[in-house]
């Protein structure tokens, strides 16, 4: 039984040690091999080797292929830039029936695209190209509909790019992840309940919702091509608060006027469903409150004599207020970049200064477009 263990080791090791090692191919694959790499720029014009302290630079032209242990492989690949063509590496970020290329030489980047075997052509982003390369894409993937809207919508890196070719290869129908920005509205509830440590009338009042419109812009920015995006916006409300306490010996009257710039940064998952999208987030929050106004009064009868008095002297609601937000909402597709969504959010907030503190509840229901 310890002879069949120690064989079928030997038989397993060469082939875990070649999936977790550097290796090249010149007239046959060397593996086990200790390559240097030399960023984007050297490596896509030498594949470099070192044994012992020595370092064996091999060119285009001795070299078939090379990779590293981490995934990354370059091919040698003649190719035709500007009016003159060279062998050099390509880093390959695809490879399927159609295949993406990268090429990083001086003062240039650009991409190349092989289908089928049959075809090998660059997809330029320089604006005196014969064609844009949303276009040159599009009629290269034009036998599959399912892509077309997001060639409009791919931007001109390694990750976007490998997306879309990914899709391409599967003809696979999904919304494209892609950079959105726009504006909303939106009707508000918010209990904003004050604490000034120097004014225990505060505590005599009970504190309830009020309601009224808010206002915004936001953009929301995809992170590295996923269904996971960054949300950011820039938020206005007017809120108009007053409560009142009867006591036996007079009434408390508060009224308090806020206007805030709000700005909730959150992480959003949107699940990849075509035409209606759901969609999760959540993430802190930070309010500055620009109109910050609060007036107590309190008024005594004594002697058929009624007395009112400002209890208060300037605001008892922080100008900062720091917090956290949750919500979910549903976007409808217009058309291949432009959607409408309904949102509601729950947030919850604290200010804190040195004697005034307190917390704000709020409900948001927005609606908006993105562009």
């Amino acid at each position: 039984m310890k002879n069949l263990y120690t064989i079928i080791l030997v038989l397993i090791f060469p082939l875990l040690s070649f999936g977790q090692s550097d290796y090249c191919v010149i007239d046959s694959t060397l593996n086990g091999i200790n390559l240097i790499d030399g960023g984007a720029l050297i490596n896509s014009r030498l594949c470099q080797v070192k044994k012992g302290k020595e370092i064996i630079a091999y060119s285009p032209y001795e070299v078939m292929e090379y990779g590293f242990k981490e995934g990354r492989v370059y091919i040698s690949k003649e190719i035709q830039i500007a009016d003159s063509s060279k062998r050099v590496f390509l880093e390959r970020l695809h490879n399927d029936e159609t295949t993406l290329y990268y090429y990083r030489g001086m003062g240039l980047k650009t991409f190349f695209i092989e289908k089928d075997s049959t075809l090998f052509v660059e997809l330029p982003k320089q604006d005196n190209a014969k064609e844009p390369y949303s276009e040159l894409l599009l009629n290269l993937t034009d036998d599959c509909p399912n892509v077309s809207a997001a060639c409009k919508l791919v931007r001109y890196n390694k990750r976007s790019l490998s997306k879309i070719i990914t899709r391409y290869n599967k003809c696979e129908l999904k919304p494209f992840p892609h950079f959105k920005y726009g504006f909303l509205v939106g009707y508000e509830f918010s209990n904003l309940v004050p604490v000034d440590k120097q004014n225990k009338d505060l505590e005599y009042f009970e504190y309830n919702y009020d309601s009224d419109f808010s206002i915004g812009l936001f953009v929301d920015n995809p992170i590295l091509v996923s269904d996971f995006s960054v949300y950011a916006a820039l938020l206005f409300s007017k809120h108009g608060y007053s409560y009142n306490h009867p006591s036996a010996t007079g009434d408390f009257d508060l009224i308090m006027n806020i206007s805030t710039l709000s700005v909730p940064l959150l992480i959003r998952y949107t699940l990849p469903t075509n035409n209606l999208r759901p969609y999760l987030n959540t993430g802190p929050i930070y309010s500055y409150n620009i109109k910050n106004e609060s007036y107590l009064y309190k008024s005594t009868i004594s002697d058929n004599i009624i007395e009112i008095k400002n209890s208060i002297e300037g605001s008892i609601i922080p100008t900062h207020e720091f917090g956290y937000t949750m919500g979910c909402g549903l976007e409808v597709d217009l058309d291949f970049k432009r959607a409408v969504f309904l949102e509601i959010r729950y947030s919850k907030q604290f200010g804190i200064s040195e004697n005034l503190s307190g917390n704000n509840s709020m409900i948001n229901i927005s609606t908006g477009i993105n562009f």
